[in-house]
Parts: C-alpha cells; sequence; structure tokens
C-alpha cells in the first residue's frame, strides 16, 4: 500500500518570511499587495468607527440582528401563529406576527414561534406599535417599555399617571401625563430612554401626539376653554431641535381624536366632526367633513390613511376614503356593511364585514375576498400580498391562493 505522503507543518510567521524573501516576483507582489489591503481595512474600519461612532450602540444593532432574524422567519414562513398557552388581554397586529400582552408580561410571535418576551407587571396595559417598535405602557400607571423585535430598547418609570403615548419611525417616543400642577404634560425619549423634550401646559388637555418620521418635529393635538367658556380644539407643531412652538392652529370646536404626520412636513388631525391636513405653516390643506357619531375606523400606512364613516346612500353602509398629505382623494368606496376592522399599506385596503374579508387596492378595485374570515378581531395585510386575521387566541394567514379565498380581479 503507498504511504500517504507526510507534510512538514511552518510557523506562520516562518511562512510570511520565506513568502516576503520569494525568489518568485508574483509572490512577493501578492504578499505586499495582501499586506496593503489590511492595512486600508484597518483604516477605513478606524475611521468609520470615528465618524459614526455615536450611530453604532444597542440599537443599531438589534436592528441589524432583526434585519437578519427577518430573513430566516421569511423562509421559514407558516399560516398561523398560536398563543392558546398566553393569558392574553391584547393582540395587535406587528410585522409578520402579532404582539400579546397581558398584565405580567408581553410577547412578540411570529409563526415560527416566540421572537421576544418582557416583563411588564403592568395593571392596564396598553400597546403601540411602528414599523420596527413595540411601545408598551401601563395606562394610568407610571411605566412604559420599549422593544425592538428582537431586544429590549428602554424602560421609563414616570412621576405621574400615563395617559397615552406615542413611537416614531425612529424608535423615539412620547408619553402624555396627567401633570400636578398642570392639566397635562408630554415628555419624549430618544429609543434609548433618555429625554429630549418635556412641555407642561396649564391650559391644554393633550389627547394625541405624533413624531415626525425622521424624529425632529412633534404634534400635539389637544383641546382646551376659550374666555368665553367655549371649547377648543388646537394643534401644535413643535421643533425638537431648539424646542421651538412652530405653530399653533385651532380647531375650533373640532375635539381631536387622534393625530398623524403624513411626511415630514404635514400632518393629518382626526377629529369628532372632521379631519384636517394641516401643512407645516399652520394652514390647513383640505378637510373632510361629517356629522358626530359618523366617523367608524381609520387607519394609517406610512403616509397616508383610510378613514370609514357611516353612508346614508341607498347601496352603502360604510364609505371610505383615502387621505394624503394633498389632500382627501376624489376616489370613494362603497361598502353595503358596516365595517368591523380596516388595515391600510398604501397600495392595499383590507375590509373586515359581517360577510367577510375583502382586499381592494388604492383605486378602490377588488382584488379578493375570504369568507372564512367572518369573526376575526382585527386584520393586517402582510408584506406578501395575505391577510393576517387576528384571533383572541391565533393568528391565521390568508391569501389570494387559499383554498377559502376567491378571486374577484376582472
Amino acid at each position: 500500500m503507498p504511504q500517504k505522503a507526510k507534510s512538514l507543518r511552518m510557523a506562520r510567521n516562518e511562512r510570511r518570511r520565506k513568502i516576503i524573501n520569494s525568489p518568485d516576483r508574483r509572490l512577493r507582489f501578492v504578499a505586499k499587495m495582501r499586506r496593503l489591503v489590511g492595512i486600508m481595512i484597518i483604516v477605513i474600519s478606524a475611521l468609520t468607527i470615528t465618524i459614526n461612532g455615536s450611530k453604532i450602540n444597542a440599537n443599531s444593532i438589534s436592528q441589524f440582528i432583526g434585519y437578519f432574524w427577518a430573513g430566516i422567519d421569511d423562509a421559514q414562513e407558516g399560516n398561523y401563529i398560536d398563543y392558546q398557552s398566553i393569558n392574553a388581554s391584547i393582540v395587535k397586529a406587528f410585522n409578520q406576527g402579532v404582539v400579546v400582552a397581558d398584565n405580567d408580561s408581553m410577547s412578540i410571535l411570529t409563526s415560527g414561534g416566540v421572537r421576544l418576551k418582557t416583563s411588564l407587571g403592568y395593571t392596564s396595559p396598553a400597546l403601540l406599535t411602528s414599523e420596527r417598535y413595540v411601545l408598551a405602557y401601563d395606562k394610568n400607571g407610571n411605566e412604559a417599555v420599549l422593544t425592538s423585535n428582537v431586544a429590549e430598547a428602554s424602560r421609563q418609570k414616570t412621576e405621574s399617571s400615563i395617559l397615552t403615548a406615542t413611537v416614531g419611525e425612529t424608535g423615539d417616543y412620547a408619553l402624555i401625563t396627567n401633570e400636578s400642577g398642570y392639566k397635562t404634560a408630554i415628555t419624549v425619549y430618544t429609543s434609548g430612554g433618555k429625554q429630549r423634550f418635556k412641555w407642561a401646559s396649564p391650559d391644554y388637555y393633550f389627547v394625541s401626539c405624533a413624531i415626525s418620521p425622521d424624529g425632529s418635529k412633534l404634534a400635539v393635538a389637544s383641546f382646551g376653554i376659550t374666555e368665553d367658556a367655549k371649547l377648543e380644539g388646537k394643534l401644535f407643531l413643535r421643533d425638537l431641535s431648539n424646542e421651538k412652538n412652530v405653530k399653533e392652529v385651532s380647531l375650533e370646536s373640532n375635539v381631536p381624536l387622534a393625530v398623524r404626520f403624513l411626511d415630514n412636513s404635514s400632518v393629518v388631525v382626526i377629529g369628532d366632526y372632521s379631519t384636517s391636513v394641516i401643512n407645516q405653516k399652520g394652514q390647513i390643506v383640505d378637510q373632510l367633513t361629517y356629522t358626530a357619531d359618523d366617523l367608524t375606523a381609520f387607519s394609517f400606512s406610512t403616509n397616508e390613511l383610510v378613514i370609514a364613516l357611516r353612508s346614508y346612500s341607498s347601496n352603502a353602509r360604510t364609505a371610505v376614503y383615502i387621505i394624503g398629505s394633498h389632500g382627501v382623494s376624489n376616489n370613494i368606496l362603497e361598502i353595503p356593511q358596516e365595517i368591523q376592522a380596516i388595515d391600510y399599506d398604501g397600495s392595499r385596503i383590507a375590509v373586515l364585514t359581517s360577510s367577510g374579508l375583502i382586499v381592494y387596492n388604492s383605486s378602490m378595485s377588488a382584488l379578493w375576498r375570504n369568507e372564512s374570515a367572518v369573526g376575526a378581531g382585527a386584520i393586517n395585510l402582510a408584506n406578501d400580498g395575505g391577510v393576517w386575521l387576528i384571533y383572541s387566541k391565533q393568528a391565521e394567514h390568508v391569501s389570494t391562493s387559499s383554498d377559502t379565498s376567491e378571486d374577484l380581479k376582472s
């Protein structure tokens, strides 16, 4: 039997020295280039860390990990998310899954299982979500926690009770509190939990707030009592970089219910009598008016929203409008039933009624329907074109290719 050739293992430093001093010019050239490239990588890395050091933190690292796991989850995507074993008091759609909370804890779930679980200990938990973050807070309590879908970002303990909150796309968030000696106060925090801004008002009750997509501006919707004892709604636009009050916009007797940025320079205020688009100059660009109790639902996408109003047309019970930074769209979706839930992602509208689920495009043309969706408590449009149906103990993914779905495209 032929013997296996023996090889002599050479020390690393000795091997490098022999290559550098080799009589073969090609080996010497490769060795020098390798050394030069290594030095360049070290220099570039050092410069990158020096220039962007403030941006490299636990939050940015968790975002990177989130993108990594999101890719793995896409490959493992299933049609069901089961949370029967969790004592869920709140279930809310988040990314391609759900976030489930009770008094003791909050869990982020996907079809692959539990992504993140964090403790709460709240008396009355409430949940808010953005594209990448979940904000849980104890309504009328004193605690809040911000997480991404893979890690806890920060916790807050307030001196005054929390009334409501908001979370921005950057991870910055704001808490409206019932401040002693004032009507209300609002405090803005970074995603890491550092206080950016605080404002307490002796004159106005803050009822809703929003942070601009770039995190530089704050919109606060409020109401107060005028000198002649009349109720007045008011929108405040503030610049968080210098804490200046940029604009005050009177909403007259319209009491605001919600406020949201449509882009970095315009906001929409949903009120009990009208919904108004307002630019950064404080001008009302467009307004949709309605009577009391006609507002049935609304849903925000990245830079638009849909709003559903009770319709008195002979052929419809509900009318759905799209509103963007330029105002109210001319297209109107009329639905013969009252809606139970609605979701909008900027290109598709999902509507749940007593007859089931119907998905439309932004031109109000029906795409497909699923009658088995009756009984779902909430819906969430998925990135793959399907819809997550949120039930009390599980979430189910349906699409146009599901056995229970029907294609409605002509």
